[in-house]
């Protein structure tokens, strides 16, 4: 069986067996194999826009035998969704991801979006709820060093609260301890001559700690 990433795990943990996906982003396809081997989703097709990432990942598929679709496609656009449920979007940013998702007639029948976003969660909460979806869930997973944020989208009318909307669920403490260090980090950075830059990253960080505190 293949071996996969804690941070693909972290994926894999919101895929159920209903779920017929497109992996966007596949890379070398590891979490489209780990998903088809295990069985943990009922249709999983592999894309990716660049042709080398996707040679990897017919390799690695044909080596294990495997039978999944793989698409050469710029994210959705030339990919029919027809049958499809679900999208997995990870290993780009916010700005690419909702680029990605920016054809709502496209992906009208998608009811659930698992994405993990290199930056700006703020900014991918607020307008995947625009988009009609709600985070019904979000993890932090810390792989060789780095974190890693996975939100699980659902369409759904719910909107989550302004406060989940800027800082997620909060429900891990150790990455919790993180980013108020980052926080931290960047208002000792910022000099006093700069007052203006320097209160804001301040109440950021009150206001991030006052947040956290509640959980």
């Amino acid at each position: 069986m293949t071996k996969i990433s804690k941070r693909l795990k972290a994926i894999a943990e919101f895929v159920t067996k209903k779920d017929s996906l497109v992996d966007v982003g596949c890379d070398h396809g590891l979490l489209s194999i780990y998903l088809v081997e295990n069985k943990l989703a009922k249709k999983v097709i592999a894309s990716d826009i660049n042709q080398n990432a996707l040679n990897s990942a017919i390799k690695n598929i044909s080596s294990r035998n495997l039978d999944i679709e793989t698409i050469l496609s710029d994210g959705i656009n030339d990919i029919d969704l027809k049958g499809i449920n679900t999208l997995v979007i990870s290993g780009m940013g916010t700005s690419t991801i909702l680029h990605i998702l920016k054809n709502e007639e496209k992906i009208k029948k998608i009811k659930k979006i698992i994405i993990q976003s290199n930056n700006d969660h703020e900014l991918l909460r607020k307008n995947m709820n625009d988009k009609g979806f709600y985070l019904e869930n979000e993890v932090y997973i810390l792989d060789k060093n780095k974190w890693y944020v996975t939100c699980n989208f659902i369409r759904d009318e719910k909107k989550n609260s302004s406060e989940e909307i800027k800082y997620g669920f909060l429900d891990n403490i150790d990455y919790n301890n993180y980013i108020l260090k980052y926080e931290k980090s960047i208002l000792k950075k910022i000099p006093w001559t700069s007052i203006k830059a320097k209160l804001e990253a301040f109440n950021k960080y009150k206001k991030l700690k006052k947040a956290i505190s509640k959980r």
